[in-house]
Order: structure tokens, then C-alpha cells, then sequence
């Protein structure tokens, strides 16, 4: 007898912007999309943006789909959400495309996984002990990267490098997620930046996904555990720039204020 898996989740992404004086010809691109993979299939989705606009697809070269388009008139408030359903199974995972071309992007240090003094030193005390296999490693630095750390709102920004959180001990997922990218690829292990939404959490997501053995692993370091089937993944990337959700530009003068809300359950 086959026993199906999977689960099915309901997500909801919203976020919003409050300009304190009107902006016009705002130009955006949204990554909020979540990904169909071998693990997690989008059955159904979709979009509402205010002010109306139309909207236009696209794909980057790291495979995640956007959205974007331009508000011309004048507004004080841009909103996006984005709902749906997806079905996610725990027995499956990513497979690897193992070509070297797909895989050298993650194998190197990026912008906000760069090394220094402070995360050369901890390496030299983790790295890969010899009975260790690649995937045992990133568990045992998954583990210990949440022992090591301290989750503070505040402390970092979405600036902060590794380096910068890992001096300070303390930081946000995006900080654990860096820290965690930047000591296996020291390690010579294929690693990426995955942002995405999970159950209880009320708002964006990152963790890491580490390739081995043909495999794409999600490993999550800010709550020390295997991303199981209350995690939807959106998009990933070398590092947090891959995968901002929001970009755009626009003509006006004054301050923004962002809020973001998600929220995941199960279907019943």
C-alpha cells in the first residue's frame, strides 16, 4: 500500500507600503511568488495589487518567478497579496541539476557571505571532521550555529553580512541563513539562500539549502531544524540580494513604512 505523504497547505504573503507623501511612475518587481519543485507543487495562486496596474511574468537566472509592473498616477499606499495552495511531501526532495555551471554560483563566497577574521576563526574549530559526510556536517553546523547565536531583532539590518552578525553572535534568519552559507562553502559545499514562508511565523522566512549526494537539503539554523512540510519555499539565490521581494523605484519625496504579514496552515 503507497501512503501519500504529502499535505496540503493554504498561504497567504501581504505585504504593503505607506508613502508619507504621494509618489507616481512607481516601477516594481515582486518576488512572492512561491516555486512548483520536485518537493512542493503551486496548485493554485493568486495575485491583487493596489493600485491596479497590469501585470507582467518573468524568471531570473536563478529560476524563481517575478512579477512587475508600473503604477503611474499618484498614490500614498502600495499593497500586493498573494494566496494560494500548495502541496508539499515530506518523502520527496530537489534533485540537482550537477552540471559545474549550475552549481559554481554557490560554491563561492557572495556579497554578504564573505568571510573574515571572526568566521575563519570559528571555521577552523568546525570544519569537516573526517568520519563526517557533507551532509552530517551542515547538520552539525545548522546545530551549532543555533547554539551559538542569539535571535535579536534589531541588532542587524538587511546591510549586516555574516561576518558582521557573527561578531555580534546575534542577529534574524537572514543572519543565521548567511553564517550558516558562508562556513560551507568554505567547506567546498554547494549551499544556497532559500526565502520562503512557514507555519507560525507570521512573516517572510530564510534558511538554507545544501547540496549533497544529488540532493537539495533545506536545513533551517535559526529553529535548528530540517525543513519539513510546514515550509513553502518562494525563491533562492547566493545570498539575501538574490531574493529580495520587493524592488522598485519611484518619483516622490518623504519617508516608507513596510509591513509585511504571512500566514500558512494546513488545508484541511
Amino acid at each position: 500500500m503507497i501512503i501519500d505523504m504529502s499535505k496540503s497547505l493554504n498561504f497567504e504573503y501581504s505585504m504593503s507600503l505607506d508613502f508619507s507623501h504621494p509618489v507616481n511612475n512607481h516601477k516594481f518587481t515582486l518576488r512572492m511568488i512561491p516555486c512548483s519543485n520536485d518537493r512542493q507543487q503551486i496548485t493554485t495562486y493568486h495575485v491583487n495589487i493596489e493600485p491596479l496596474c497590469e501585470l507582467h511574468n518573468g524568471q531570473d537566472t536563478f529560476g524563481n518567478s517575478y512579477i512587475f509592473g508600473e503604477i503611474k498616477e499618484a498614490h500614498t499606499r502600495f499593497s500586493v497579496t498573494v494566496n494560494g495552495v500548495a502541496i508539499v511531501s515530506v518523502d520527496k526532495q530537489i534533485t540537482v541539476d550537477k552540471s559545474m555551471i549550475m552549481l559554481a554560483p554557490f560554491r563561492f563566497p557572495s556579497q554578504y557571505t564573505k568571510p573574515g577574521p571572526h568566521i575563519n576563526e570559528y571555521f577552523d574549530i568546525q570544519k569537516q571532521r573526517t568520519y563526517e559526510n557533507t551532509y552530517d556536517f551542515c547538520a552539525r553546523i545548522m546545530h551549532q550555529i543555533n547554539n551559538d547565536m542569539v535571535y535579536s531583532k534589531g541588532v542587524t539590518d538587511i546591510n549586516t553580512t555574516a561576518e558582521q552578525a557573527f561578531e555580534k553572535r546575534q542577529g534574524v534568519c537572514q543572519d543565521y541563513a548567511h553564517i550558516m552559507l558562508a562556513l560551507c562553502r568554505m567547506q567546498n559545499i554547494p549551499c544556497r539562500y532559500v526565502v520562503g514562508m512557514m507555519q507560525g511565523e507570521g512573516v517572510s522566512h530564510a534558511w538554507v539549502e545544501i547540496c549533497a549526494n544529488g540532493i537539495w537539503y533545506g536545513m533551517d539554523p535559526t529553529n535548528d531544524k530540517l525543513v519539513d512540510d510546514t515550509y513553502i519555499k518562494i525563491s533562492h539565490g547566493r545570498d539575501y540580494k538574490d531574493c529580495i521581494v520587493n524592488r522598485g523605484v519611484f518619483t516622490g519625496t518623504g519617508t516608507q513604512t513596510q509591513s509585511v504579514h504571512v500566514n500558512v496552515n494546513f488545508n484541511e
